[in-house]
């Protein structure tokens, strides 16, 4: 990949992230990029397309990265995707979850846009729900909806996002992490 290239990407993510997609602005892109419009059509026809490939390799990348460590856990599931889910360190809290702010902007308005992000949510929610089964098959768990539980998970981080974006500070998303660890406790088996 080419430095250009590269470099247009992550000023593409800064800039959406910061501003949203309708607020991004190209010559701003350009400018934190250090690239000139020819160098972009080079590589993305436009805007939008830029935007997609960020989605892409940037936002798919950061949600695949934060929950990696599920796909080859064995034991002690369950805290580790507590541990997981209270972590604050790279987070944002002015900011919000880059996905969940594009789902909020871009999925109604425009088919590209809500097929990938709708596919990067699809994928999170799956792993969530194999993550919840693998533990219940390893006896940490009592049966439950796991398919309905992982999407409860995925919708209370998100809101504790939205609500921590509004205050500029990770103390709503602390107190809900609380409260969506004593709900993923209870789902424990009692040692008899």
């Amino acid at each position: 990949m080419s430095d250009i290239r590269s470099r247009l990407v992550e000023a593409t993510f800064q800039e959406v992230y910061s501003k949203g997609y309708a607020g991004a602005s190209l010559a701003s892109i350009l400018k934190t990029a250090n690239a000139k419009k020819g160098s972009m059509y080079h590589y993305f026809s436009s805007k939008k397309e830029m935007v997609l490939v960020m989605i892409e390799e940037k936002i798919r990348f950061r949600v695949e990265q934060n929950w990696i460590e599920l796909e080859n856990c064995e034991k002690d599931i369950l805290n580790l995707l507590i541990k997981i889910i209270k972590q604050s360190a790279n987070r944002d809290f002015t900011k919000g979850c880059p996905l969940g702010n594009l789902l909020q902007e871009c999925s109604c308005e425009d088919k590209d846009f809500s097929d990938i992000l709708n596919e990067i949510f699809s994928n999170w929610s799956a792993l969530f729900e194999q993550t919840l089964e693998k533990a219940y098959e390893v006896g940490e768990i009592n049966q439950i909806n796991f398919k309905d539980s992982a999407l409860f998970l995925i919708s209370s981080i998100e809101g504790a996002l939205l609500v921590s974006k509004q205050s500029g500070s990770s103390r709503e998303f602390d107190i809900c992490m609380k409260q969506l660890e004593l709900y993923l406790l209870s789902f424990k088996k009692s040692s008899s």
